[in-house]
């Protein structure tokens, strides 16, 4: 006996003709079930990513940080803003519109 599989004997188009007669009629009610599910299971992950808290290893001081800027480095910074007036201007546009 030969354990080679051959797809040719299986016929697989007789086997498929006989379950789509057989099963045909309850196709669409499958497809809709089927999408139903998925979107049931979409909806349920939502609502729970939704009401999720961070976990013991978050902490709030983590999450929202402020950066700390030296005093020397800021008067350093105003120093040279003083002496360059292309610094002044670059400085004053941001100032005016920071976020171009």
């Amino acid at each position: 006996m030969s354990k080679d599989l051959n797809l040719k004997s299986l016929n697989l188009t007789k086997v498929f003709a006989g379950l789509t007669k057989k099963y045909g009629k309850h196709l669409a009610f499958a497809a809709v079930l089927a999408v139903l599910l998925v979107y049931i299971l979409v909806v349920f992950k939502i609502s729970r990513l939704a009401s999720a808290e961070p976990g013991g290893d978050q902490s709030t001081s983590t999450v929202i940080t402020i950066p700390k800027v030296d005093q020397k480095t800021i008067e350093h910074i105003q120093t040279l803003e003083s002496n360059n007036t292309q610094l002044h201007a670059l400085f004053g546009q941001a100032r005016d519109n920071p976020f171009q």
